[in-house]
């Protein structure tokens, strides 16, 4: 199919672009984990991601060029210091790639759907296999290992009831129904997703160069301590375990394997995929108390994350993503 006379949609090109954002950072994370890891089993998991990422920015390249769209700029090997001592050990590595692999199915589930070229959903559709493989594969390792972090067993349903009182909504004041299997489904993965984006922040911070980011990443690390101690309390009032942390797997180098721009792009990517799981959570949890808790964590989120945008835009380090024409604007210029 020629597509010289379908232009891309703004839904299109706004996720070709995070995209290439995305993956231009992970290669220069890939590159840095291949160079340090040991593990004879993790080796290969990185190099297929790395493979991939790379395979997207050439993809990405091309449609840009044949619409005659600039390249972001993104990320390149001046980013990145392979002669940087290793910040974390191997088994972080594959917590990161199955966390990778998350956000890229919800990404390019979500971009496939939206997308209309016939182009850009192959794109979309091939991403999406490949991080779907990739989530598998990883797991598997997890599984090998005995590191796959699983979610709490819970006790088949007996029979069919249903809701009698509208006291199951509640759970503000006093005694409180037991949690749902989905929102414990939920507060599982937010801890997890939460004590990940510590144990990178607890790194990234020892490895900052400049006071400003070393002080920003410190927040980030601690506020995830935070909201850690929040959702764990959540389980252990229904005599749940809660998820083991990664702490333990950062390492004492304080040499930077990155620019400070990468870190600073990484914890504030890192915290929008936090302030997203959020918003799926405060959907997904009935009860009151749940919906409250996630509303307070996602305005602290939030907060921390304009920080972050203004400190990169403060350092000349935000990218202008695609945006709509300011009409007003060609309007005003070259009048007399």
């Amino acid at each position: 199919m020629q597509h010289s006379n379908i232009h891309l949609t703004a839904t299109e090109i706004s996720n070709l672009w995070s995209t290439y954002m995305s993956d231009s950072m992970a290669v220069c994370v890939l590159k840095y984990f291949i160079a340090k890891v040991k593990d004879p089993d993790i080796k290969p998991i990185l190099e297929q991601s790395l493979m991939i990422s790379q395979r997207h920015l050439q993809t990405i390249s091309q449609i840009f060029i044949q619409e005659g769209y600039a390249i972001p700029q993104g990320f390149t090997d001046q980013d990145l210091n392979l002669q940087a001592a290793p910040l974390f050990f191997d088994s972080l590595y594959l917590h990161y790639i199955k966390q990778m692999g998350r956000v890229g199915i919800n990404a390019y589930g979500l971009a496939l759907t939206l997308s209309v070229r016939d182009d850009i959903v192959q794109f979309f559709d091939l991403a999406l296999k490949e991080s779907t493989a990739l989530d598998q594969q990883v797991s598997k390792v997890l599984l090998a290992k005995g590191i796959f972090i699983r979610s709490p067993y819970l006790n088949g349903l007996k029979e069919i009831t249903f809701v009698q009182d509208s006291n199951f909504l509640d759970g503000i004041f006093g005694v409180h129904r037991p949690l749902l299997a989905v929102e414990v489904t939920h507060l599982y993965g937010n801890i997890r997703t939460a004590s990940l984006t510590q144990a990178i922040a607890i790194g990234f911070s020892q490895a900052a160069t400049s006071k400003d980011v070393t002080k920003f990443i410190m927040k980030c690390r601690d506020l995830m301590s935070k909201h850690m101690a929040t959702l764990g309390h959540k389980l252990r009032e229904s005599h749940l375990k809660v998820p083991m942390t990664w702490n333990d797997a950062v390492t004492d180098s304080i040499e930077s394997p990155f620019s400070e721009k990468l870190l600073m792009f990484h914890m504030n990517a890192t915290l929008a995929v936090s302030l997203g799981d959020y918003g799926a959570s405060l959907a997904g949890s009935i009860r009151k108390d749940l919906g409250m808790m996630y509303a307070l964590l996602m305005t602290e989120l939030a907060t921390l994350a304009e920080e972050g945008a203004k400190m990169m835009i403060k350092h000349g380090w935000m990218e202008t993503p695609p945006m709509v024409t300011d009409r007003d604007y060609l309007a005003s210029v070259n009048k007399s």
